[in-house]
């Protein structure tokens, strides 16, 4: 199975106050038979990336969780991307390249929207 990674906070919709700065992204990732060798989340568009923290698993094929504190440069609406890399270097990419109508070949990106500031 590729590699995966989840968000599991913040929710996707989320709304922060007018001038948070940093928010705290956490989630899960899982590589099957190799093991994570990273996470990282972007906020705008894989441009740029930072490197979550990962405890280590239970198992061998239990899901590493992470977390990291995500910068926010203003007040504005973002969509942030998490992205897990396998022990073999493979990542997993913005957009499907391998699906199938049961989703079984299907690791893209997990993307959240959140929104900083006055609320429309």
């Amino acid at each position: 199975m590729p590699v995966r990674s989840i968000v599991t906070a913040p929710a996707d919709g989320s709304h922060y106050p007018e001038g948070t700065r940093s928010i705290e992204v956490r989630g899960a990732a899982w590589a099957g038979d190799d093991r994570v060798a990273r996470v990282e989340v972007t906020l705008d568009g894989g441009a740029t990336w930072v490197e979550a923290a990962m405890t280590p698993p239970r198992n061998r094929y239990d899901w590493v969780r992470w977390r990291v504190f995500l910068p926010l440069p203003s007040d504005g609406y973002y969509e942030l991307f998490a992205r897990a890399t396998d022990s073999q270097g493979r990542a997993q990419p913005f957009h499907a390249a391998n699906w199938n109508p049961n989703g079984y070949g299907c690791n893209v990106m997990h993307r959240v929207a959140v929104t900083v500031g006055p609320e429309v």
